[in-house]
């Protein structure tokens, strides 16, 4: 008998919290395979008609709080649906125009593929579904290894929009000071809070806040609420320390000068060139380096970095 199909809630309704463990004691996740476990969520969340609001991916499991679009992909046009295809498998593949038979012969659709399309990056379950495989794939080639990464099906939980979303995505990425790793959510370089902090411009890519009352300065006003949430005690778990979050609080949630740096630090002792926007431009072509786009280090566009130079 198979098993019985997700319960899944339109976007009108609210979100998933998706929770997928490891199988086995033995297995934890290191630094290198939670980073590329974050590279191909972002590369996937590019395609598929998905919302990430927030993320913690620890040793033996992970956490994603998120929300299906299908209403934007059944309005979405062919020539989207496509681009959305080639950001997630390259730009000169072209998404399937049918089904193959089983003696490999393409059975076309009539509409080439489209409706079919639409159907698969609308659907938030293949997400998932696409997110574990390939990093299963490639964990088992790093490893040498055969068989299943994941234990049994991740769990889907419905968490209804408003209150409930926040509470959850607070409690996501809590998941590493409660597990006692850090005293700060933001020293945590795979959740949520973290990559807010650590690579703010490829945090608002990735992720969609939960809307609150105070639109403007939602991060700041998110960064208090998961602070004041995190010192509350928790048997057998870990909190974070009053002084911390009377620092957070004080600031209203802001961060600081000193927290740039902190949770930036890779770009400034790695060997990466550094200053005004021209100054790094001069350098990439002086030494006709690749070109990736400076993104700036501290507020105001004074001071920018980038990974091209290393000399």
């Amino acid at each position: 008998m198979g098993r019985p199909g997700r319960a899944w809630i339109s976007q009108e309704v609210g979100s998933f919290h998706i929770i997928s463990h490891l199988t086995g004691n033995d297995t934890r996740l290191d630094d290198e395979e939670k980073e590329y476990f974050l590279n191909r969520m972002e590369q996937l969340a590019s395609g598929f008609f998905v919302d990430i609001h927030a993320f913690a991916i620890m040793g033996t499991h992970f956490h994603i709080l998120a929300t299906g679009l299908e209403l934007e992909a059944k309005k979405a046009d062919p020539e989207e649906l496509k681009e959305r295809y080639r950001r997630m498998y390259g730009k000169n593949v072209g998404p399937p125009e049918g089904v193959y038979a089983g003696d490999g012969t393409l059975i076309p659709d009539e509409d080439g593929g489209i409706e079919r399309l639409r159907a698969r990056l609308g659907n938030i379950s293949r997400f998932v579904q696409e997110l574990k495989q390939g990093f299963s794939r490639w964990y088992n080639k790093k490893h040498d290894r055969k068989g299943y990464l994941w234990r049994d099906r991740y769990t889907g939980v419905i968490v209804s929009k408003g209150d409930a979303q926040l509470a959850c995505s607070t409690y996501i990425d809590l998941n590493p000071v409660r597990a006692g790793i850090v005293k700060r959510p933001e020293d945590y370089r795979w959740c949520s809070l973290g990559l807010m902090a650590r690579k703010p411009e490829l945090s608002r890519r990735l992720i969609t806040l939960i809307p609150v009352s105070t639109e403007e300065n939602r991060l700041q006003w998110y960064r208090e609420f998961v602070y004041l949430a995190g010192g509350v005690e928790k048997k057998g778990a870990a909190r974070i320390p009053d002084e911390l979050i009377e620092d957070v609080v004080r600031h209203h949630g802001k961060l600081g000068i000193g927290d740039c740096f902190r949770y930036r630090v890779r770009n400034i002792c790695e060997g990466l060139a550094m200053g005004t926007h021209s100054f790094i431009s001069d350098v990439q072509k002086r030494y006709n380096r690749k070109f990736i786009r400076p993104r700036p280090l501290l507020k105001g566009n004074v001071f920018y970095s980038t990974r091209v130079l290393r000399l």
